[in-house]
């Protein structure tokens, strides 16, 4: 089981940055990631590490499809193999 932290910021979008981020939620939505919100990230799981760059990617450009002109994304990966 991977668990991922996922932090996405639009630069050059002013104080509020959540009218771009909702578009990289619904991307996740729309893959079926199952995520939790907080005030600094969003935090979900994926079955491998290619699932959770795969849906880091699909919010990332979401917020470029969005209209971002540049977009800053942080990825943390916990990927633990001795457990099931």
């Amino acid at each position: 089981m991977v668990v991922v932290e996922l932090s996405i910021v639009p630069l050059g979008e002013g104080i509020s940055v959540s009218k771009k981020l909702a578009y990289a939620i619904k991307a996740l939505e729309k893959k079926g990631v199952k995520y939790t919100l907080t005030p600094m990230c969003t935090v979900f799981e994926a079955e491998t590490v290619n699932e959770a760059f795969e849906a880091a990617l699909v919010a990332h450009e979401a917020v470029f499809e969005a209209g971002a002109k540049r977009v800053v994304t942080t990825v943390k990966i916990d990927d633990r193999r001795d457990i099931k």
